[in-house]
């Protein structure tokens, strides 16, 4: 019997979400053939079987969270022996494909057991409800939680309800939730994309203690250069030429282009500027990286930003798009509001909030918003860093030759 876990797929990466299982129990698969689909670092990628045999047993479910080198399933290759997991990344592992849509989304059982989320499981064993008494009107006779409402309001039966059968998989920690009203709530898990926002905005929030700083700047001088580069075809963005920008001002406050080794309780200073950019995407936040932005033009950043943004939206990111991100940049002015107070993302320092841009006495003036770790950067750092900032954007003389 060979058990097959799930391999290093990328530095850094610790544990993946099951988003699809392309097999079921009793499957012949052969070698190479596609088995799971496993979400990890905001991208999603499909692992091969590396052997060919029967889907004996699959042990987690989808929607579950596997550590690295967990067994996902046993396939049955008709020998003797267990053959040697092979070692190494898994071959395109660094491909991103489509990500199943992140909503609520019910978790299958894998067994002979009746369909029905964790979370409805749950409800019915804190009120000790036999569940393969219940009627479901969901797909595949799932019981959905308005069949449990309905069951539970029901005249009881005149016999004891029998325990809830323990079930043979892995138990996956859930969200605390209230018993929901039949018809007018709805529970909400998180799996995905949102999953992975979920536990980094925690952890963020939970280890770094957060101060906010904020300047308003003048842009007029800044908007004549964007609009002078695109009469001449040259299109650059406000998030383009503040990615380019900003290294310039972090080469002067290192402290700020650092991330946090939270396994060492140790600071790391980088050295190269890979600035974060924060999107918007139908799944939820996501943010992928200008990597070395300190060393390409704004024209040159501005086409990337858009590229990636586009694919982002896709889920068509590959991980080392994702990953290795110093500083971060959210842009939030581009739908609307004139400020923000953005949460770090960890494992960074610092975060800059960029903001709508708005006209008075006819100038032109943004909001800016620097997050910060306050165990590492002091309020007075913060504050000299963002008005730096806002004198090279007031002054953009120097710089115009990098467009």
């Amino acid at each position: 019997m060979y058990e097959f876990k799930l391999p290093d797929i990328g530095e850094g990466v610790t544990e993946g979400e099951i988003v699809k299982w392309d097999v079921k129990e009793g499957d012949l698969v052969e070698k190479d053939q596609d088995l799971v689909e496993i979400m990890t670092d905001k991208v999603t990628v499909k692992i091969p079987s590396p052997v060919r045999g029967k889907i004996a047993k699959i042990l987690y479910r989808e929607g579950q969270v596997v550590p690295v080198g967990s067994a996902l399933l046993q396939i049955d290759t008709g020998e003797a022996e267990q053959p040697q997991q092979p070692s190494g990344q898994v071959e395109g592992a660094g491909q991103a494909v489509q990500q199943v849509e992140v909503k609520q989304v019910p978790l299958p059982e894998i067994s002979g057991h009746v369909l029905a989320s964790p979370a409805v499981r749950r409800i019915a064993r804190e009120n000790g409800i036999d569940l393969s008494k219940v009627s479901g009107t969901g797909d595949g006779g799932r019981v959905t939680l308005d069949d449990l409402e309905r069951y539970m309001k029901s005249p009881a039966p005149s016999q004891a309800p029998a325990a809830a059968k323990p079930e043979a998989v892995h138990t996956a920690p859930q969200i605390p939730a209230q018993k929901p009203a039949a018809g007018r709530e709805e529970i909400l898990e998180m799996h995905g994309l949102r999953r992975i926002i979920f536990d980094k905005m925690t952890k963020a929030k939970q280890i770094m203690p957060h101060f906010t700083v904020m300047e308003e700047v003048d842009v007029t001088s800044m908007m004549a250069i964007l609009d002078s580069a695109r009469s001449r075809n040259r299109k650059v963005t406000v998030t383009g030429f503040l990615t380019r920008i900003v290294p310039s001002v972090l080469k002067q406050y290192p402290y700020l282009n650092a991330v946090y080794d939270e396994s060492r309780r140790i600071y790391l200073l980088k050295k190269y500027y890979n600035i974060g950019i924060a999107v918007d995407t139908p799944d939820g936040l996501n943010v992928f990286v200008i990597k070395d932005a300190d060393r390409k033009s704004m024209v040159d950043i501005s086409a990337e930003i858009s590229d990636k943004a586009a694919r982002a939206r896709e889920n068509k990111l590959q991980l080392d798009e994702v990953q290795d991100s110093t500083f971060t940049i959210t842009n939030v002015g581009t739908i609307g509001g004139i400020m923000s107070t953005p949460i770090i993302n960890y494992p960074e320092v610092a975060i800059l909030g960029v903001h709508r841009v708005f006209e008075r006495d006819g100038r032109k003036y943004m909001y800016l918003s620097l997050s910060c770790d306050h165990r590492l950067i002091d309020g007075a750092v913060a504050t000299r860093f963002i008005v730096d900032l806002k004198k090279v954007i007031e002054d953009p003389n120097a710089i115009i030759y990098e467009i």
